[in-house]
């Protein structure tokens, strides 16, 4: 899934977005599982300025969530793996862009995932 990241909904003569889609303007947490994380790169290729390899050759997000307390000792933003992000509310987080979206898309082994920063809502992948 790719998230439609074309700009406000409520830009002059726009419909808004669908069900599923987010907007540009929307703040998103990115979450690690380094369990799974082969260290493939594909991710910090695509989204630089969101995530990168670790010194152990790892992906970790280069924010975290505000309340998170710098992402633990793994660096993997906080968080159960079914459940939202430490940290999740209103202000945290960062933008979500097309280049994100497709960083999370590009896994091969789908180790990362997107939360809204707001509600904590899994956004990405779909389940």
């Amino acid at each position: 899934m790719t998230a439609d990241v074309s700009g406000p909904a409520d830009a002059p003569g726009a419909a808004g977005p669908a069900a599923g889609q987010r907007t540009a303007a929307e703040r998103v947490v990115v979450r690690v599982d380094r369990d799974r994380c082969i260290g493939s790169g594909m991710c910090a290729l695509t989204a630089p300025g969101s995530l990168e390899l670790g010194a152990d050759g790892l992906a970790r997000p280069l924010r975290v969530a505000a309340t998170d307390g710098g992402g633990g000792e793994d660096g993997d933003g906080g968080g159960g793996e079914d459940g939202a992000p430490a940290g999740a509310g209103p202000g945290s987080g960062e933008p979500l862009t097309e280049r994100l979206a497709e960083a999370v898309d590009y896994c091969p082994v789908e180790a990362l995932a997107l939360y809204s920063a707001g509600d904590g809502r899994r956004i990405a992948p779909a389940r």
